[in-house]
């Protein structure tokens, strides 16, 4: 996810990425100065950096933390110097534990088990991509107000 920002006395981007590390969570921002030619107007600013910083991820990828030296050339080329970085720490709100959930299925890195269905799950693009998990998930299904059981792609739900 990215944030922009601008600041009266030097103007900057802000690039917010999230990172966990130690079980901790911090938002680090990446700050560019505008050192293009012809200078940006104020009201062009923020929607300028958007704009390149779309075209750079599409070319070099999304950047995690630190940016790379691609990164910042790519961002260079379009006007816009490295300047520092910064993290701050997160306060991560966890939910309610789920008291019907538990889980022995092994899930793939970037995969996990749906909560609703008890299927191995990914975000692709927007989309929740399933497939039956590689092991027996225990779940609440909210459609049919049970608690059930899957093994595989077989789900048993019963109120007894």
């Amino acid at each position: 996810m990215k944030y922009f920002a601008i600041k009266p006395v030097a103007v900057f981007a802000a690039l917010v990425l999230s990172s966990a590390a130690n079980a901790a969570t911090y938002d680090y921002t990446a700050h560019f100065d505008y050192v293009g030619k012809p200078a940006l107007a104020d009201a062009q600013i923020d929607s300028q950096i958007q704009a390149d910083t779309v075209t750079c991820d599409s070319a070099v990828g999304v950047q995690r933390a630190m940016p790379s030296a691609s990164y910042r050339s790519c961002m260079l080329q379009h006007g816009w110097k490295y300047n520092s970085l910064t993290r701050q720490a997160v306060q991560v709100t966890r939910a309610p534990a789920d008291p019907y959930f538990r889980s022995n299925a092994k899930v793939a890195p970037g995969h996990f088990i749906d909560h609703d269905n008890g299927m191995d799950c990914q975000n692709t693009g927007g989309a929740e991509v399933c497939d039956p998990p590689n092991g027996t998930v225990h779940y609440f299904d909210p459609d049919q107000n049970l608690p059930c059981t899957r093994t595989g792609a077989m789900s048993v739900c019963s109120n007894i």
